[in-house]
């Protein structure tokens, strides 16, 4: 015996399982995001408090050294590049929160919109950091070709504070790579092709 599988009950359970699936990337997708914001506030606000003065003898003078980060370009740099992601991922977020209490479904176009800035700001944060992970090295190694003296033995507060800045802006990129895969996943599961009914054949 043979017959027709009904249009409606072959479509709707697997379209309600992947809505849920949906969603529930969506959440964690909402959580990563304030998680990445908070992340690049720290580092923020650590390179804004990253000053530190010392004095120096030199002869029989005392010489006061102060150096902040905004001396280094690379820690400025840094500090713009944790606020653009700061600021994008904070309201990114709020829109999607919004958007699951209104169980509002995003279209094509705002996909590859999020697609496209999570990779951006992701490979310019990874950049950002890298670029202050080797001034800092210099900073505490110096370098004998250049004759560059490191100077974290002096001033161990302003590196030890550029350490943990970049730590967390680290983790904050190691999280930006994970919105990137998942906004890839979101993306591009809007242009699989929808389940139909099969016709069973008689037997």
């Amino acid at each position: 015996m043979g017959g027709f599988v009904d249009d409606g009950a072959a479509g709707l359970a697997p379209s309600h399982g992947s809505s849920r699936a949906g969603r529930g990337l969506e959440g964690a997708g909402v959580f990563l995001r304030f998680v990445a914001s908070l992340l690049s506030i720290a580092g923020l606000m650590l390179l804004v408090k990253d000053n530190q003065t010392v004095q120096q003898m030199v002869a029989t003078e005392a010489v006061t050294l102060e150096t902040k980060y905004s001396d280094i370009s690379a820690f400025v740099f840094l500090l713009y590049t944790n606020g653009l992601v700061a600021v994008y991922c904070f309201f990114l977020a709020l829109a999607s929160v919004f958007s699951l209490i209104a169980s509002a479904r995003s279209g094509k176009l705002a996909g590859w919109v999020t697609f496209v800035l999570d990779q951006g700001l992701a490979y310019v944060l990874l950049a950002a950091a890298a670029a202050s992970t080797e001034v800092l090295y210099l900073a505490e190694n110096g370098d004998l070709k250049t004759s560059w003296a490191e100077i974290c033995s002096q001033f161990g507060h302003f590196c030890h504070m550029a350490r943990a800045s970049i730590v967390v802006s680290f983790l904050s990129m190691l999280a930006m790579a994970v919105l990137s895969v998942m906004s890839a996943q979101q993306l591009f599961s809007k242009y699989r092709r929808p389940m139909t009914a099969k016709t069973a054949q008689d037997i």
